[in-house]
């Protein structure tokens, strides 16, 4: 029952055929019935039923190959969800359908970048992550060289993210030997010796694993990323900010780029341009989703972009960079980076995440995101929240398919539920505005005010006379006395 209602969804494609088959029947009949209970028939009416009847005839035939077409692809969804039968993937990744989908970018890295492309590419072959590959995720591989090279671990998991090809090759690319070498990085380093650069590598990498979207790094240039902390103390490198505030236990106040003058690749701002959605995370808020905000460009186009702005927050707080940090504080920092009122939803987990499962999965020194709505009720943002709690191998992540279901419900609609985040944002910003112009009004007046009361003291001390000292004729007399006496001496 539950995969009869799935052809009833929007988007389906079956009800419009359905309904074309009803009409065609009964068309038909009708035109049976009339044919049989007319004695006769002058040319226009006979011409008129055979139309009828050929028409009619014409939409079974066709709304019956297309409805059944369309239930096949449906049900194949269905039980590939169910079960990871590969070749059923392969024939739904091969649906035009996911080719007419929304344009989605993902910024974001670590682990749960390549766990929600996993859930989008059932939607969409439209995909776009851009990952951040900084200079210091290097290794020694000595195999290939004796120099040491970037090591693009992120979009080594995205491209297995999205490969169509069976599972167990595409873990090719996550696989390590047993000198802990990684196979992925072996493969990009020897492409890249072949192609003659790293972008070139990465698309002829997603040609052989027929990757379903676009992955780009943020940029081909040296990056090196570096985190002032509430110490004052500067961090440089990637890898050292989380181990150093760690052990010094304070917070990071900023983040920044060592050399501001790289450039972004190009790909990147014209998926941003293009985008019907542009989802922010899950991944390290600080070094995979900050990191590519750092960049002008990247996020001035994302500010002009009309795509709807999802951030997707983590489930558990990282050590090291968000210890006890609220989902407020979350969306605080990536405002502080992108600008006001850019946002338009925020995702996160309220599913019951126990103390077992924190036990189990090695989770002991990190702590669930706090939903703290009351910190965010004033703002053009709005909060879903659902269940999204899945356990993997030493960690909890999300449930990629629900996510992905959610993001891909915000790219087709306007609303969620009753809530209009438009109107929702045209409101606050009316509001703040007004305040703002109240703000500078008031200002302006305290100045004004400021300004009049300096002048009437300056004006009061230029126009006052030295006062005048009275002394009486005796004490005057003592006066000279004592000046006589200093004089002689």
């Amino acid at each position: 029952m539950k995969d009869l209602l799935e052809w009833l969804k929007p988007g389906a494609r079956v009800k419009r055929y359905i309904f074309t088959l009803i009409i065609s029947v009964l068309l038909l009949i009708f035109c049976g019935i009339s044919l049989g209970r007319t004695s006769d028939l002058t040319p226009t009416m006979l011409i008129a039923y055979v139309l009828l009847i050929t028409l009619s005839i014409f939409g079974i035939i066709f709304s019956f190959i297309l409805a059944q077409r369309n239930i096949l692809l449906v049900s194949l969804k269905n039980i590939s969800k169910r079960n990871k039968n590969v070749r059923i993937r392969q024939l739904l990744y091969g649906d035009p359908r996911l080719k007419k989908g929304p344009r989605v970018v993902v910024i974001g890295g670590g682990s749960g970048l390549p766990n929600l492309l996993k859930g989008l590419k059932e939607y969409t072959s439209n995909i776009t992550a851009v990952v951040n590959v900084s200079a210091d995720d290097y290794t020694l591989t000595s195999a290939m060289s004796k120099e040491e090279r970037i090591t693009p671990g992120d979009i080594r998991k995205c491209v297995s993210a999205l490969s169509t090809f069976e599972s167990d090759f595409s873990k090719l690319l996550t696989y390590k030997t047993v000198d802990d070498t990684s196979v992925g990085n072996l493969i990009i380093n020897a492409l890249t010796d072949i192609t003659g650069s790293f972008p070139k590598a990465i698309d002829k990498l997603s040609d052989i694993f027929k990757v379903q979207g676009d992955i780009y790094p943020v940029t081909t240039d040296e990056l090196i990323l570096c985190a002032g902390l509430e110490n004052g103390e500067v961090v440089v490198g990637k890898e050292n900010i989380s181990e150093r505030v760690r052990e010094t236990r304070t917070a990071i106040k900023q983040v920044f780029l060592k050399d501001g003058s790289l450039k972004v690749v190009p790909e990147v701002i014209d998926a941003i341009k293009k985008a019907n959605i542009i989802v922010l995370g899950p991944g390290s808020l600080y070094t995979s989703i900050i990191s590519n905000l750092l960049f002008e460009d990247v996020t001035k186009a994302i500010v002009k972009s009309k795509a709807k702005k999802v951030y997707v927050a983590n489930i558990m707080n990282q050590p090291g960079q968000t210890e006890g940090y609220t989902l407020a504080r979350y969306i605080n920092e990536v405002e502080r980076y992108l600008g006001k009122h850019v946002l338009d939803y925020a995702i996160v987990n309220n599913g019951e995440i126990t103390p077992e499962m924190i036990k189990d999965f090695n989770q002991e020194d990190s702590t669930s995101v706090t939903i703290d709505l009351e910190n965010i009720q004033n703002r053009a943002i709005c909060v879903i929240q659902e269940d999204l709690v899945l356990t993997a191998k030493n960690a909890l992540i999300h449930d990629s398919d629900r996510l992905a279901e959610i993001i891909m419900t915000l790219a087709l609609t306007k609303s969620i539920g009753d809530l209009n985040i438009v109107s929702i944002k045209k409101k606050h910003m009316q509001k703040e505005k007004i305040l703002n112009g109240k703000r500078f009004i008031k200002t302006k007046m305290q100045n004004a005010k400021r300004k009049k009361v300096q002048k009437k003291i300056e004006k009061q001390k230029k126009n006052k006379k030295p006062k005048e000292i009275k002394t009486s004729e005796k004490t005057q007399a003592t006066i000279n006395k004592i000046k006589d006496e200093i004089s002689k001496e």
